[in-house]
């Protein structure tokens, strides 16, 4: 499983996509890992957020609702999207489009991949806060028009998710052509075993044909004597 792993997180860790993996023992919405996109578009270190109860899902504006459904979907390893409210580290009000989806590593190895998205504020709905920056966000709201907002916010989350989506899509192919890669390699050590043993049979010596000698094969076991 480390070789899928160490996959999958540098398709994670190198991804221009605000990333993060949610622990799914934790008690709280709580984060194992996140790249550096999710530092950059939240503001938050890692060593901010890491295996304690994640800011993002924290705060006043955020409704208690929206974090039980995401816990649900954690604890049940199901897809979800919710949109929040939330501060990002410098204290700017942003809306954040979360995604958790599982994703198998290896038939029974499931890791949670959070997608975070800061949504454009001009096509945000107004935050539920009385701050002075959110004033002025909701006036540029206002501005934009209920309608072609609408349509031009259905648009953007439309492309998040096509987004979110392709890398999914990417790391599964990813995965699973390792796993096809592993699978492969362990057959062709069977199949030289078993060609091995042929030789035996023809003249070589007893000893190296039993059942001890398979298991000291090199992916099976350590083998004493290879040619």
């Amino acid at each position: 499983m480390d070789k899928e792993m160490n996959l999958l997180g540098s398709l994670l860790r190198y991804s221009s996509l605000p990333l993060s993996l949610i622990n799914p023992e934790a008690e709280e919405l709580e984060l194992s890992f996140v790249n550096p996109a999710f530092e950059k578009a939240t503001g938050y270190r890692a060593e901010d957020v890491l295996d304690r109860p994640c800011p993002l899902f924290d705060g006043p504006a955020v409704k208690q609702n929206t974090i039980s459904e995401l816990k649900i979907a954690r604890d049940h390893c199901k897809r979800i999207s919710r949109t929040l409210w939330n501060y990002d580290a410098s204290g700017r009000p942003f809306e954040c489009l979360t995604y958790i989806d599982p994703i198998t590593v290896t038939p029974g190895n499931i890791v949670l991949l959070g997608c975070h998205f800061m949504l454009s504020p001009e096509l945000s709905s107004s935050p539920p806060l009385t701050h002075t920056e959110d004033t002025g966000v909701a006036d540029r709201v206002s501005a934009n028009g209920p309608s072609g907002r609408e349509s031009e916010r259905a648009a953007e989350l439309h492309d998040l998710e096509n987004q979110k989506d392709e890398l999914l899509d990417y790391a599964r192919k990813a995965l699973l052509r390792c796993l096809e890669m592993r699978r492969n390699t362990l057959y062709s050590r069977i199949d030289l075993y078993f060609n091995r043993r042929r030789g035996n049979l023809l003249g070589a010596e007893p000893q190296d044909v039993d059942a001890a000698a398979m298991a000291r094969d090199p992916l099976l076991g350590q083998r004493e004597n290879q040619a």
